[in-house]
């Protein structure tokens, strides 16, 4: 068995990525007054990285044809992993992850449905993506409604609440899945010159993202009774407007594969400072426990052997 050829397949540098998406629903119930459930979160984080990695290799596993011919030195078409057993690895991650949103129920912690509910959606939603939707326009779409669960599955343990409240968690669910949305339709074309009006509406989808993380604060009551709490969030916004902005410009500018590829290495890097940013406006100085994550995705990215694209 070859260690490297499965941490390529399963993308290791990327697996700490899911944890930020935990990290922020935990946040959003943190606003609304629930307490934090140590353990609760460890067996959301370990459900994640278990879908996310399902989605890596069933990915490739689905894609195995057209990579033998277009990308040989995967690990499926190379012969470094087989196709069963790229297959068999992939669904039993999948079920690995639901069933660790299950097993919340045994330990009674919070509305333990609502996390397998949410888990069986997200590994519905990853089975869709990777067989099918990503090749048609609903691909984006598709990808960023992973993202979006994956939120959502952090906030559910304790229970999705309902009522006015529940927006703290639906806001940044929506805004992560948009943001990841456009980051996907923006990278669709980026081995070969992009259309303009296509990648002008990927920015748009991207930058209305990150607007609405600025509103992320307003949805609590610290920053009306102590506005300089919006110094934070506010802040990080705007380093990260100003860090892509000129990469989104130049790429609709150039529109070339090397312009396109150098603005989505900025944004999928700067995915988990994003949910950083939310976890900021909604507990405040708290959220920046999220950004290690990014530096653990920086070392193992050091490595090069262990990419795969």
């Amino acid at each position: 068995m070859n260690l490297k050829d499965w941490a390529r397949i399963t993308r290791l540098p990327n697996l700490p990525t899911p944890l930020a998406d935990i990290g922020l629903g935990v946040s959003a119930s943190l606003a609304m007054g629930l307490p934090l459930n140590l353990l609760a979160t460890s067996i959301a984080g370990l459900a994640s990285v278990c879908l996310y990695a399902a989605g890596m290799v069933l990915n490739d596993w689905c894609d195995q044809t057209e990579d033998s011919k277009t990308r040989p030195e995967r690990p499926i078409p190379s012969g470094g992993i087989t196709s069963l057993a790229a297959f068999s690895v992939g669904i039993a991650l999948l079920v690995t992850g639901v069933s660790l949103a299950a097993a919340l129920s045994f330990l009674q912690i919070g509305t333990s449905t609502t996390s397998l509910a949410v888990a069986i959606s997200l590994a519905g939603m990853i089975l869709f993506y990777d067989a099918w939707a990503k090749h048609t326009p609903l691909g984006p779409l598709a990808m960023g409604a992973c993202r979006g669960l994956n939120v959502l599955l952090g906030a559910s343990i304790q229970g999705l609440q309902s009522g006015p409240d529940s927006v703290v968690v639906w806001l940044p669910a929506a805004i992560s899945t948009l943001y990841i949305a456009g980051v996907t339709g923006f990278a669709k074309t980026e081995e070969i010159t992009s259309n303009s009006l296509h990648l002008k509406f990927a920015t748009g989808v991207i930058t209305l993202a990150l607007a609405m993380a600025a509103t992320v604060p307003l949805l609590t009551s610290a920053v009306y009774e102590n506005p300089k709490a919006l110094a934070l969030p506010w802040g990080l916004v705007a380093l990260l407007l100003w860090i892509l902005v000129p990469k989104l410009l130049r790429a609709n500018r150039q529109l070339s594969p090397s312009a396109v590829q150098a603005a989505v290495g900025w944004m999928i890097a700067l995915y988990i400072p994003l949910q950083t940013v939310q976890a900021c406006g909604l507990i405040g100085p708290q959220g920046l426990a999220i950004l290690p994550l990014f530096g653990i995705v920086l070392l193992l990215r050091r490595w090069r052997w262990l990419q795969s694209t």
